[in-house]
């Protein structure tokens, strides 16, 4: 399923079930200065100044009323690094449990090659962390949610924390680009493995020169082996590493392959820090749903110490899993499977 059908099919569920936070949005400010009662909506807001470059733009989402020290979620799009958009964005429903939101676009490839990605969405952060008192939000409490290649970006953005020779110099400077909590959905976390692990169902031709790993590194791994180790989140996670990651995987996703996640999560548990791997019972590369998605803001709630929750629907919460996973008492867990069907869609708990 693509990222657009998915978070398409994925809001009118959300509609039904009471959780999204607002409609359809156009250019600008789009919350009327006596309705109070609004999210607020800023769009097309570039994160370099002085440029107007539609690859270094980002959409901000408020919740309604006035607000101070409000945690951030960060979504990265998906789209193999070559393709997609910080719209639509799944994040609608974090507005209801009291996040500001931010959806960013990076440079694709071919025509932007590793580490530029990288570099977009770190000079993203540091432009929100400067500007986080004028729009009040919380410059210690950063989040990340991607998807797919932005799954990729958010465990590489979080991996890399504090490193100076990956920030690159794009937009902001004297700020940091460290983020607080990540989530990663079917992202991958050994580019080097990727394709062994794929086997005979590697939809997407590890080897070939038209393949997205081969025009983001600009060859392949194997041609561009310590490229490909620089761009993977592996590489970076060390003891003492802290930063909290939830991924979340499709058990027979066709396209990266499951055990991509289960190396980046036995490797960022050997750090010590809070990790958690959910499989996905689906097929699907994309699985959003309601459970999911709520497994996604619980997380957020554990790690981001939000204190400005805003109204939500209780009867919705009780669905589908939204309970933390049980694990060690370092944060460690792998939990139970979630199922989803094949639209993504009416998805519940499995059975133990």
């Amino acid at each position: 399923m693509g990222l657009r059908r998915a978070f398409s099919t994925f809001l009118i569920v959300m509609a039904v079930s009471g959780l999204t936070a607002c409609g359809s949005t156009g250019d600008g400010d789009k919350q009327p200065k006596d309705d109070a009662a609004k999210p607020r909506v800023l769009e097309n807001v570039s994160y370099v100044d002085g440029e107007e470059d539609p690859k270094h733009m980002l959409d901000l989402y408020f919740p309604a009323g006035k607000h101070t020290k409000l945690p951030v979620l960060v979504w990265i799009h998906g789209g193999a690094w070559r393709e997609g958009d910080k719209q639509p964005s799944p994040m609608m429903p974090f507005l209801n449990h009291g996040y500001a939101i931010a959806g960013i676009n990076y440079r694709l490839a071919p025509d932007y090659k590793f580490p530029t990605q990288l570099h977009d969405c770190k000079a993203a952060i540091r432009w929100l962390r400067k500007h986080a008192d004028e729009y009040g939000m919380d410059k210690d409490r950063i989040g990340v949610f991607g998807i797919s290649a932005g799954g990729h970006l958010a465990a590489l953005l979080a991996a890399t924390n504090g490193m100076k020779e990956m920030e690159g110099t794009v937009g902001v400077q004297g700020e940091s680009s460290e983020v607080q909590a990540i989530v990663d959905w079917c992202g991958l976390g050994n580019l080097q493995t990727q394709h062994a692990q794929a086997g005979d169902s590697d939809q997407l031709d590890f080897n070939s020169p038209k393949a997205p790993f081969t025009l983001f590194l600009g060859g392949t791994a194997k041609e561009k082996p310590e490229l490909a180790r620089a761009a993977s989140p592996v590489t970076y996670l060390k003891p003492g590493f802290k930063v909290p990651c939830l991924i979340m995987h499709a058990e027979k996703d066709p396209v990266v392959p499951f055990a991509q996640s289960k190396e980046l999560y036995e490797a960022w548990k050997k750090t010590g820090a809070p990790v958690e791997l959910k499989p996905i019972e689906s097929d699907q590369h994309i699985f959003i749903s309601v459970p999911t998605i709520l497994a996604v803001i619980d997380f957020f709630d554990r790690y981001l110490g939000n204190e400005d929750k805003t109204a939500v629907d209780s009867n919705a919460a009780k669905k589908g899993d939204s309970e933390p996973a049980s694990g060690a008492a370092d944060g460690t867990a792998q939990a139970k499977p979630v199922k989803t069907d094949r639209a993504g869609v009416s998805a519940q708990p499995a059975e133990k």
